[in-house]
């Protein structure tokens, strides 16, 4: 419906300019951001300027899809657009200059005022998903010999900015001693000095640690902001909630596209053929997967000629074996990302996978073999020994299924690879694969034993 609205605003010829800028400035912005990618360029850009305040524009940069920022960035003058980054929050600013190239990055920076364009080369440098990619440097830094009278002091003369509710207190090298929260402030002596009556714990994230690790650590000690520090224990700067819950959620939305092979960012801000171009691959993999598999039933022609009933069960099987190596990938990969899964319970948790993966398959390959051996002669009129062929097959199929998708995302990590790949399109053909040549190679073994 708004969207319907502005468009055919934007159809009618007769509409005056200053009734179209009232209009767009009424609807919620944040809302026409998030859905600006079902509009034209020209479209785009026209929206940008109906704005009529710098920070809406700033926030439609932000809170829009890539390919739109980028569409609308690409006609504005860039002594404007450093302009308005310098007015932005630093983090975000950085997060907008990161997208384009290195030159046109430069470009941007060495028209903004110098002491921001110092502040974004500092925050470029660190990885979108850590710790200094999320930071902000602007926080509440006490020194370790500041009174609490003159802390307050200066609180109550920045009432009118947006003060952060902790205070991190430092020495004179910028270490960080501690921190404390403004109740703790205000029941201090005013003569107190702030080292005094510093929390004496205080949770803290390495500048490289991952955004899942700073949500956990988040979580564990009910903090909305989290100081940042370098080896050195020097204060950088400060991640805010709202920071990491942007990020994972993008994370957790670019773990679920990887898993069904679609694009990673802003999929349905994509325009078909963009679309067409990062699936295509994903889809050309179950294509080769199928043609492996159309080989290794030929291998076996003489096998399933005589024993046409072992067709039957073929989907049965792999479909099985498919089913829990996902699972077993999905526990490793989500436990990874959460944080359960660390360097001192991982082989505990990859053996505990395998196992249920084992012992699943040995049951239903119990199960399953004594039905088909039970209704073999009477519904399919053939041998029993099927049975043993079909409960065979799966528990070998889904033993190595379940080893497979419990250690594949394991190893991508060590290889730098983004282990969501592993309940991906490449590991389901893969398992499809292996669990076909398992059990046909077992059915033949069978066969020819008995």
């Amino acid at each position: 419906m708004l969207i319907d609205k502005i468009k055919n605003s934007f159809k009618d010829k007769n509409i005056q300019e200053s009734v179209l800028t009232t209009f767009i400035n009424e609807l919620d912005h944040f809302e026409i951001a998030r859905r600006l990618n079902e509009f034209s360029t020209e479209d785009k850009v026209r929206i940008f300027h109906l704005f009529n305040s710098d920070s809406k524009r700033q926030n439609l940069l932000y809170e829009t899809d890539m390919d739109s920022r980028m569409e609308i960035q690409e006609t504005l003058d860039k002594n404007y657009l450093a302009n308005l980054l310098d007015e932005m929050a630093e983090d975000e600013a950085t997060d907008i200059i990161k997208e384009h190239s290195n030159a046109t990055q430069e470009e941007i920076l060495s028209k903004m005022e110098k002491q921001d364009a110092e502040v974004i080369k500092d925050l470029i440098q660190y990885g979108e998903e850590t710790a200094g990619g999320l930071m902000t440097p602007d926080f509440n830094k006490i020194l370790w010999d500041q009174a609490a009278a003159e802390i307050f002091t200066k609180v109550r003369q920045e009432l009118n900015s947006d003060t952060q509710p902790y205070f991190y207190v430092v020495d004179n090298q910028n270490k960080l001693l501690g921190f404390f929260k403004l109740r703790d402030l205000l029941n201090a002596p005013a003569s107190a000095l702030a080292r005094e009556f510093i929390r004496p714990k205080t949770p803290k994230v390495e500048i490289n640690d991952p955004c899942e690790k700073v949500a956990n650590v988040m979580s564990q000690e009910h903090l909305s902001i989290l100081p940042v520090v370098d080896e050195q224990n020097i204060i950088q700067g400060v991640v805010t909630f709202d920071d990491v819950i942007r990020v994972m959620e993008d994370i957790a939305s670019e773990d679920i596209y990887t898993m069904v092979g679609t694009a990673k960012v802003d999929p349905f801000a994509k325009k078909t053929g963009s679309k067409i171009m990062a699936r295509a691959p994903w889809l050309f993999t179950t294509f080769i997967g199928g043609i492996i598999s159309a080989w290794i039933l030929g291998i076996f022609d003489n096998t399933l000629s005589e024993y046409t009933a072992i067709i039957l069960f073929i989907p049965f099987v792999i479909g099985l074996a498919g089913n829990v190596g996902i699972q077993g990938a999905t526990v490793i990969v989500r436990g990874l990302a959460t944080g359960d899964i660390q360097e001192d319970n991982i082989t505990h948790i990859v053996k505990n996978e395998i196992l249920v993966g084992m012992l699943n398959g040995t049951i239903f390959g119990f199960l399953c073999g004594a039905l088909v051996s039970l209704a073999a002669e009477i519904l399919l009129n053939t041998d029993p020994l099927l049975g043993v062929v079909v409960g065979t097959g799966i528990i070998l199929a889904v033993s190595l299924a379940s080893l497979v998708g419990s250690l594949t995302p394991i190893i991508f990590i060590n290889l730098d690879i983004d282990p969501a790949v592993s309940t991906g399109p490449i590991i389901t053909v893969a398992n499809d694969i292996l669990g076909l040549a398992i059990y046909l190679v077992t059915a033949k073994f069978i066969l020819a034993a008995f």
